[in-house]
């Protein structure tokens, strides 16, 4: 792996984490508020957690993954705000971070012959 390559997937990895920290702050922060609701901040937390996991052995299979995953459902959150006439900027700090690391971990896994 080159050092492009290497620098690409820390940036992801370091994205990914950060957004399984933003899901389990949210997750914590309401149900030690006696908020039940919390656990619907686990689910993404989960999969970010996995593709982590993923990317970290296989970047080019962890970042089509996110993709696949991200582009459509970041797609209706920013749909969803923009119906709602919300600010946009909040769909920009959920829907980037997964997008930009899918695409950096695209790059990370490279399309040579010992690219995972």
């Amino acid at each position: 792996m080159d050092a492009g390559a290497r620098r690409s997937k820390i940036a992801a990895l370091v994205l990914l984490g950060l957004g399984v920290a933003f899901y389990l702050t949210f997750a914590v922060g309401e149900m030690a508020g006696g908020d039940i609701n919390g656990l619907q901040h686990l689910p993404p937390a989960v999969i970010l957690a996995l593709l982590l996991w993923v990317a970290w052995r296989r970047p080019r299979r962890a970042g089509i993954a996110l993709l696949v995953i991200a582009v459509p459902f970041d797609g209706a959150y920013v749909a969803l705000l923009l119906i709602r006439h919300l600010p946009l900027v909040w769909a920009l700090v959920v829907a980037l971070p997964p997008i930009v690391a899918g695409l950096l971990l695209v790059r990370a896994g490279g399309h040579g012959p010992g690219a995972r």
